[in-house]
This record gives structure tokens, C-alpha cells and sequence, in this order.
């Protein structure tokens, strides 16, 4: 998830026109001015060359007289998210990586970071996209859940989108009742970018069944979502926690507070023990999102119904570690039509 930092690097005692070549050139757009030692003294970006022909300096004067002393830099090994949240603080889009004895380790590239350019994640997508959509009818009448118009676009492509954004590029729908609609829609997924496959449950087999028709072979962890979940997930911080983390399973969890506007009796023995005013309880919910590694596929029968909170509880049984990722994103599941007209002022209001 970091560059090479080689072609980025020059001597203090090159000129001004090679930074301009390397900047030119490499894919990350800076250069990294080291000493004899290979110790990282300064940095050069478009700016610094317009200043310092500004100033009078000429193609040929050592780039030492126009690089920024003291650029920021982070250590080698520092998370994606706190890298792209000094990124997102400082407004830049690169970062030099080193070492404690300062030397050059890589380059951060914002874009990268994100999977939107030459950053591809090799982990299959599968959405589960079969449901009926019941608590949403009548508009589910004629119409698979997924495919319910949110902000001028089904929920269905949202999602792809949020995926596509992130570098996730292979997809498989899971679908049942009106599937053809969503296969006539989204295609071989050319038009988006990406390549979407189809499994086809002949009868509804739960959060977690349809995974058992997916063809073997798969040698990286497969992201698995409901169709109905409109999330800003970073979904590229979701699998590196899992890789980190060395999960069998990962769930996304969202905090969910429940206000009861009563007091609450507490009783011992038939007998009143005390009142309780309107308490909160705060609990974590899982957020319809997961993370599987691939040797939890083989755990699934073939064609039952199985949902994913019993596959999980089967492997937390077998003493298997399952990570749990905390989501603070907006999240919205919409099953309801309470939820979907809050899905629409949430993205009129991001969009506005």
C-alpha cells in the first residue's frame, strides 16, 4: 500500500531540472532530497520549483537551495487510517515514510491509500442482494429491495460505488426474488467499472447460505454485505483490520442506543427492589457487514439455510477469533419506510 521511494529520491547536489524530471515522471509527485546516507533532508513539490524560479534560482542550481526543510513525514509501519487522517488534517496528498535512523522506507500516496489508482484489492465482494423486501411494500411490489431508487440510484449501485471507490473490482450478487431485474441493470458490470458475477438461490437460504454456491479457489479473505446497507464505510479499513487482526471472521458492529421513556421497575422476590427513570442502554449491533476468511467457505452445507450470526457462533465455538470492527460511520439499514426516507435526506443532504 506504499511506493518505492527509489525513483523519488535525489542527491542534494542535483539540479533543479532533474527534481522537475523526476516530478515529471514518477508516479508519486515529489521529490525526496537524502544525503550521502540515504537520510531523508528535504522535499520538492510543483510549489517549491515555481517559488524558486520565482526567486531567481535557475534550472541547473542545486535542488538543496529550493527544497522544503523540514517536510512531514511519518514512520514506516504507521496505519493506513492514521496516515490518511494526517493526510485529510494537513491537506496533502503524499507522505515520505522512514525509518527511526531517517531513511527513506516508501511513500504514501493518498490515492492509493483509498484504491483509486493502481491500489486494485484483490478481495471478492458478495452482496447479498435476494431479499423480498416485505416491510417495504408496495414499492417492493414489482421491485427487489436492492434495487429501490435512493437519490436518483438503487441502493444496489450505491453500494457498488462505495466498493468500486475503495479498489474492490470483483463482485458476485446473490439473487432471488426479482433477480433478472438486477442483472438487466448492472450487467457483466463493465459499466461501472468493476465485474459482477451472479449465484441464484432457487429458495431463500438465509444471511449466509448463498455463500455455499460460490466456486471454490478464492485464496483471499471475501467481503460479504447485505444489499440493503447504505454506509461511508471505509471498506479498505475493514479488511486490513481483519489482515491485522489474523480473524478467521470479522463483523462490523454499530453502537445502538435504546431510550426506554418509562421508569423501569425493578423487582426481587414478587417485591418492588427499586425504579429506574428512563434509563439508556447502549449496545453494539451488527451492521450487516462482515469479513470471512477463506477457509470459513468449506464450514457452509451446500444449498441450506444458514444465517450468518449461527456460522459465526460456530466458529466462535471451535475457540476461533473473530474480530469485531467498531463502524462510526453513518450507517442506514433500509428495510423500512422510515428508514428509506431518512437514507434520502441523508444523501440530499451530502450532496446539497
Amino acid at each position: 500500500m506504499q511506493l518505492d521511494a527509489r525513483q523519488n529520491m535525489l542527491p542534494e547536489s542535483a539540479s533543479v531540472l532533474q527534481a522537475i524530471q523526476v516530478l515529471d515522471q514518477a508516479q508519486a509527485k515529489i521529490v525526496l532530497v537524502v544525503d550521502a546516507a540515504e537520510k531523508l533532508t528535504g522535499s520538492v513539490v510543483d510549489g517549491d520549483v515555481r517559488r524558486g524560479l520565482l526567486r531567481g534560482h535557475g534550472l541547473q542550481s542545486p535542488v538543496h537551495e529550493i527544497m522544503h526543510r523540514q517536510p512531514y513525514v511519518l514512520p514506516a509501519h504507521s496505519p493506513r487510517q492514521k496516515i490518511l487522517e494526517a493526510m485529510h488534517l494537513l491537506e496533502i496528498k503524499q507522505v515520505p515514510l522512514v525509518t527511526p535512523e531517517g531513511s527513506v522506507a516508501g511513500i504514501a500516496v493518498h490515492d492509493i491509500l483509498l484504491g483509486l489508482q493502481h491500489g486494485e484489492r484483490p478481495n471478492h465482494v458478495v452482496v447479498m442482494a435476494g431479499g423480498k423486501g416485505k416491510r417495504l411494500l408496495p414499492i417492493t411490489q414489482d421491485m427487489p429491495k436492492p434495487m429501490v431508487p435512493v437519490g436518483g440510484k438503487p441502493i444496489l449501485e450505491w453500494i457498488l460505488l462505495r466498493l468500486t471507490h475503495y479498489g474492490f473490482r470483483e463482485f458476485t450478487f446473490a439473487i432471488n426474488y426479482l433477480g433478472h431485474i438486477i442483472e438487466d441493470y448492472f450487467g457483466d458490470g463493465s459499466a461501472f467499472g468493476c465485474r459482477i458475477r451472479y449465484v441464484k438461490e432457487k429458495e431463500f437460504l438465509g444471511t449466509a447460505g448463498a455463500l455455499s454456491l460460490l466456486p471454490p479457489g478464492d485464496q483471499h479473505p471475501l467481503v460479504v454485505t447485505n444489499g440493503d446497507i447504505l454506509t461511508g464505510l471505509d471498506f479498505g479499513s475493514l479488511v486490513d483490520f481483519h489482515a491485522d487482526g489474523g480473524y478467521t471472521a470479522t463483523v462490523c458492529a454499530r453502537a445502538h442506543r435504546v431510550e426506554v421513556p418509562y421508569g423501569v421497575i425493578e423487582m426481587r422476590d414478587g417485591c418492588l427492589h427499586g425504579i429506574v427513570e428512563k434509563p439508556v442502554y447502549d449496545n453494539l449491533i451488527s451492521a450487516g457487514i462482515y469479513v470471512l476468511s477463506p477457509s470459513t467457505l468449506p464450514r457452509i452445507p451446500k444449498e441450506q439455510v444458514l444465517d450468518m450470526p449461527d456460522l459465526l457462533l460456530s466458529l466462535v465455538g471451535e475457540g476461533r477469533k473473530i474480530g469485531v470492527f467498531a463502524l462510526e460511520d453513518e450507517w442506514i439499514d433500509v428495510g423500512r419506510h422510515d428508514d428509506l426516507e431518512r437514507a434520502k435526506r441523508t444523501l440530499a443532504a451530502s450532496s446539497g
